[in-house]
């Protein structure tokens, strides 16, 4: 196994992971909300009073963002692909487990689908109009899976994603994000190369999804390109509030994923500067801070990591992602060849 491939990938599931555990304390709340309550998130915090969503939760925590990811890597690694059957299946025994449906962590779309699930319905036509990031949130693992691979990568994640965000711009996020770190993985060192492939992808799932009023993804990643280019040089933070007025930072596609996609584009792929710049900008925080952990994972790479952050969000939530990156990338190099 190429020990650097490996290094990327590992490095991207620790991110998925850790930036969720990071922001979970901040989740929908504002930028200057987030200052007064916590000061500046450095560090995994347990969540304050003002901590509605996930305030029953112990620092260090990770959240449904990364759970349900991994939900994505079991599929891959058992099944080699996408797998309607073994999907479905995996999402209602995790939904049964976690009565995930009496929590508030969930998005509406999310809710619509495991719904469906759980009531023997149509998933399909309860996940046409899925237009907010839980589709993308959970994309990570196909990235890694198909290092290098950037269409198949998108092609995969549209097929994950159909059934519960099936909208142009549930789609288009899930295809950006998992296009991206499918090329981060892959070794793809020019940032602005990555954005382009994001858009591509979010060009792909635009065309694949169901049609509903909403902003174009593709054209917002791209923005939020142009937006970073203009200001390159300005300080980091600034970028990423400027990016926040613009945009906005909540659960909807065409917020959370071109905000993310921005951030990471603005930091150069660091882990640590993307990733805190992320979470203290708050609204859907762990979510964005999930997959901007992802993408300067992919990027930077494990190594990149703090040493303290990897063993605590491994062996606090009980995960082993060094196996589970190792996993994903045997079977794929596997049934390449």
């Amino acid at each position: 196994m190429n020990e650097t491939i490996f290094d990327r990938a590992y490095g991207c599931l620790l991110g998925v992971a850790i930036g969720d555990a990071l922001g979970m304390p901040a989740s929908f709340m504002s930028p200057l909300k987030i200052k007064n309550v916590y000061g500046r998130i450095d560090d995994f915090l347990q969540p304050a009073s003002e901590q509605v969503q996930h305030g029953s939760l112990a620092g260090g925590t990770f959240t449904d963002d990364t759970q349900e990811s991994m939900i994505i890597a079991s599929v891959l690694i058992e099944a080699g692909a996408f797998d309607e059957k073994l999907f479905l299946t995996k999402m209602k025994e995790w939904a049964i487990k976690t009565d995930i449906l009496n929590s508030t962590v969930i998005g509406p779309s999310t809710r619509r689908f495991l719904t469906a699930i759980l009531n023997d319905g149509d998933v399909y036509d309860a996940g046409k109009t899925g237009d907010t990031n839980g589709g993308a949130m959970r994309a990570a693992p196909i990235g890694v899976f198909y290092a290098g691979r950037e269409e198949a990568a998108m092609h995969s994640a549209l097929a994950f994603t159909r059934p519960s965000h099936g909208s142009k711009a549930g789609l288009a996020s899930a295809c950006a994000i998992a296009a991206a770190v499918a090329a981060c993985v892959g070794g793809q060192r020019d940032t602005a190369l990555v954005m382009d492939a994001a858009i591509r992808a979010a060009e792909y799932g635009e065309e694949k999804g169901f049609d509903i009023p909403s902003p174009s993804v593709a054209e917002r990643i791209n923005l939020v390109k142009e937006v970073v280019e203009q200001y390159r040089g300005r300080e980091l933070t600034w970028l990423a509030e400027k990016l926040y007025r613009l945009i906005g930072a909540g659960m909807k596609s065409y917020e959370s994923i071109p905000l993310s996609l921005g951030i990471f584009y603005a930091a150069n792929g660091d882990f640590e500067k993307g990733l805190l710049t992320a979470v203290n900008i708050g609204d859907d925080a762990d979510t964005n801070g999930s997959i901007v952990g992802g993408l300067c994972g992919a990027y930077s790479g494990s190594m990149a990591v703090r040493p303290a952050w990897k063993e605590r969000i491994e062996n606090q939530n009980d995960v082993d992602f060094d196996k589970m990156a190792r996993d994903l990338l045997a079977v794929s190099q596997a049934l390449a060849k």
